[in-house]
């Protein structure tokens, strides 16, 4: 496995410096990956220039792109976010898909080939408008990836595993996989990341590590925990990745305010490297045992 967590890098400030200080302390810590989270209003060949040598130089791999939505016009909750989220949003995913659109130039300037996006919700109803016009983005977005040899990854949270499974069958093209948020499954109410590995786990391409409780107003989303805390059971979601041979990043995402937040990234990499050692264990004694 790769360690590693978020890297941010905000728009209008000295990029050179920035990306300096948040690689060499992403190494410091004892990480050598991340997720590049980076959504500027216009996206310019030279900044990806300046990311992708900072990055070299402190021998970080991006593994994927995090891309957000320029507009920020959505309000992170269970209720009005059916409507305002996402690329699929009657009313804001026009402008969101050109958005999308813009970054992939960037991103083959980078040297990243994943995408990883909030797509939005997703109904379980395959004949519902909504649906149908996420099919219909994702078949843009993942086609124009597709065709520079890109990828295109869903963070999970707002949908139930089945509806994830269904829109990367009925899409069809081979590069659509999923990014597994092992605590948004639970924070938005709709399952489990054990239950979910089971549904969609060779579609796994990576994941975000981050605990949480389930929500308790159908509102708004379950609170987000450190890392071994709270409802997510990593023991079992780290032999399932395993179990299909997922070897690749574990991204550490911890989006709680205040605190030492590099000590809570120390100390959820460590429980991480723990659980990984103890089941490749098991499953070295399992294989022996026969």
């Amino acid at each position: 496995m790769k360690y590693g967590t978020l890297v941010r890098i905000p728009e209008g400030e000295d990029r050179e410096r920035i990306c300096i200080e948040r690689f060499s302390r992403l190494r410091a810590m004892g990480m050598d990956a991340c997720q590049l989270v980076y959504k500027p209003a216009v996206y310019r060949p030279e900044d990806a220039d300046i990311i992708r040598e900072c990055a070299k130089r402190y021998g970080v791999e991006i593994s994927a792109q995090f891309c957000g939505y320029y507009d920020e016009l959505f309000t992170w909750d269970t209720f009005y976010d059916y409507y305002l989220a996402g690329m699929n949003s009657p009313i804001f995913g026009e402008s969101r898909i050109r958005y999308l659109l813009s970054a992939i130039p960037f991103m083959e300037r980078l040297g990243v080939t994943d995408m990883v996006v909030h797509a939005g919700f997703m109904s379980n109803d395959p004949f519902s408008e909504s649906y149908t016009r996420m099919l219909s983005c994702v078949k843009l977005l993942g086609g124009r990836l597709k065709s520079r040899g890109m990828n295109l990854l869903f963070e999970t949270g707002g949908e139930s595993p089945v509806a994830m499974l269904r829109l990367i069958r009925d899409y069809g093209l081979g590069n659509l996989y999923v990014n597994l948020d092992t605590a948004n499954l639970i924070m938005y109410g709709y399952g489990n990341p054990v239950d979910a590995m089971y549904t969609y786990g060779k579609y796994v391409r990576n994941v975000h590590a981050k605990d949480g409780f389930p929500p308790t107003d159908p509102e708004t989303c379950g609170k987000e925990t450190e890392l071994g805390t709270g409802f997510v059971d990593f023991e079992r979601v780290i032999r399932q990745l395993l179990d299909v041979g997922y070897e690749r990043y574990l991204i550490i995402e911890r989006e709680l305010n205040g605190g030492n937040g590099d000590a809570e990234i120390i100390k959820a990499l460590n429980y991480l490297k723990t659980i990984v050692v103890r089941q490749k264990r098991k499953n070295r004694e399992k294989s022996i045992g026969g």
